[in-house]
């Protein structure tokens, strides 16, 4: 009996061995298959960036490095936050971006992060979900402005989504922003068109619900947006002062790019909302608010 119950025992261990190798291989797997898709990501936006940005060489450089150096952009080149006479700093080459991929409208950089990438837009806020720039099945899908927008900076708010991907990558860095002093370090991010170039100042930064009322486009008035602005700022994670605005051009040069008849009713200037997700929690967005504030057109 002993010697029986002996070898029950070592049975029962060795199936308890096998259970336990198979449950690490497939979590290895997994692991693996993670890795490789975020490399994958990573690797192609690297190249998008090497075949269709340049840091102008005039540009006057400070310490510190630009979002180009990042997981997309793979530029080496030492950049840092540019005075305002130096930008904008990248020259982006947009038919080389639209020969890959028609649905870009834009390129998005914050200087001195690793957040530089193209946007798109496609007909829906589901096909780039899944589906990187370059058309390809991922799971850190692309950069995208809401399908409702007529375009960059031709309604009263552009959303922009990314994913909140766990190796940092595309909007993976925005939760830095729930600190105030990573805010106060980096408060701005650019926006790059065939137009011209917008500088967004973030005037918000924290979590709003999903809900249509957090993601209005379209304002009737100037109290109907700074309601807007107020809801958004409700659950902010700290206070961020007022932001001056000093463009450029001349106000109906200005009014021309972003397709206003120059009525007088948008003058304020356009919102830019940057939006990901928070993680486990489903039941809010982390957000950045920011607003236009130098436009310059291209050359």
């Amino acid at each position: 009996m002993a010697k029986q119950s002996k070898i029950r025992r070592k049975t029962v261990y060795r199936i308890l061995f096998l259970i336990s190798a198979c449950v690490f291989l497939f979590c290895a797997g997994l692991l693996l298959s993670f890795w490789w898709d975020y490399h994958k990501a990573d690797e192609e936006y690297r190249q998008v960036a090497e075949k269709a940005v340049r840091v102008r060489q005039d540009a006057a450089l400070q310490s510190g490095a630009s979002g180009t150096e990042g997981a997309a952009g793979g530029n080496s080149t030492a950049l840092g936050i540019i005075e305002d006479e130096s930008f904008p700093m990248l020259l982006i080459d947009f038919d080389e971006l639209e020969a890959e991929n028609g649905d870009v409208v834009a390129w998005l950089d914050f200087p001195g992060q690793q957040i530089s990438y193209p946007v798109v837009q496609g007909d829906d806020n589901s096909i780039y979900l899944k589906k990187s720039f370059s058309g390809s099945s991922s799971s850190s899908g692309a950069i995208f402005v809401d399908y409702r927008n007529e375009g960059l900076m031709k309604d009263g708010n552009t959303i922009i989504y990314g994913h909140n991907m766990r190796n940092g990558s595309m909007f993976g860095q925005l939760k830095k922003y729930q600190e105030q002093s990573h805010y106060e370090e980096f408060p701005f991010f650019d926006v790059y068109t065939r137009e011209g170039a917008y500088r967004c100042a973030i005037i918000s930064a924290g979590r709003v619900r999903p809900y249509e009322e957090s993601y209005r486009i379209v304002f009737s008035s100037d109290k109907d947006r700074a309601d807007y602005i107020s809801l958004v700022k409700k659950l902010q994670n700290y206070e961020i002062p007022a932001v001056e605005t000093d463009f450029s051009v001349e106000p109906a040069q200005y009014m021309k790019v972003l397709g206003s008849e120059g009525d007088g009713e948008g003058s304020a200037p356009p919102l830019v909302l940057l939006s990901t997700c928070t993680g486990g929690n489903h039941d809010y967005r982390f957000v950045l608010l920011a607003q236009v504030q130098k436009f310059y057109p291209a050359d």
